[in-house]
């Protein structure tokens, strides 16, 4: 007997299912975290200043306790996993939060989100994936709504880094650089910005040497 359209699950109810497995399975894993973690790592996990950080500190502090219950049953990449997700979080903070292409055309003094994306893909501005859209850090435009000149080269020097590492590059201080983030060093321009250029270089030159 063919099977007609009301017998199978609408996707409403799929993504419900999904969402309600999920959520059973990562409430077990945090009871299983909870349940072995000192009180010093549920002190410190609890400092943290988001959820997803307060998740991330406690899953690090219990994966790898010789206690059975963690070793056994916690995916042993969770804690990596959730270590990644606390650095994107302290990186979008950082990077004054993340804008549509909308908002970063706004941003560029107007131009269109069209207009937004074909400069991403020209390499010309920094966007990093969040689900199955772009978003850019707001950090990368200035008041005046222009971008630093040099920050198509970092893109086009470290194309192969991924756009994560891009933008904790660009926010690290160096003391190179006087003490500077390299994003800082290319909107001041000059000998810093040509600093940076040479410290890219020299990067690439090492990994294919």
């Amino acid at each position: 007997m063919p099977v007609t359209t009301l017998d199978r699950p609408t996707d409403a109810t799929e993504a419900s299912l999904l969402r309600t497995a999920f959520q059973r399975r990562a409430t077990e894993a945090i009871a299983r975290a909870t349940r072995v973690a000192t009180p010093a790592a549920l002190a410190e996990a609890l400092s943290a200043p988001t959820d997803a950080g307060a998740v991330a500190r406690l899953l690090s502090a219990t994966v790898g306790q010789v206690d059975e219950e963690a070793t056994g049953t916690l995916d042993p990449l969770a804690a990596a996993i959730a270590r990644g997700t606390e650095i994107k979080q302290r990186l979008v903070k950082e990077a004054g939060g993340l804008l549509t292409a909308s908002q970063m055309g706004a941003a560029l003094g107007g131009i269109s989100r069209q207009a937004v994306d074909k400069r991403r893909r020209a390499g010309q501005l920094l966007a990093v994936r969040v689900g199955n859209d772009w978003r850019y850090p707001a950090i990368q435009v200035d008041r005046d709504g222009t971008v630093p000149e040099g920050l198509a080269m970092v893109l086009r020097y470290m194309t192969d880094s991924g756009p994560w590492s891009i933008l904790d590059f660009l926010m690290t201080s160096d003391s190179v650089l006087e003490g500077l983030t390299p994003l800082e060093a290319l909107r001041r321009g000059g000998s810093l910005a040509a600093t940076v250029e040479r410290q890219l270089a020299a990067a690439a030159a090492d990994a294919y040497g």
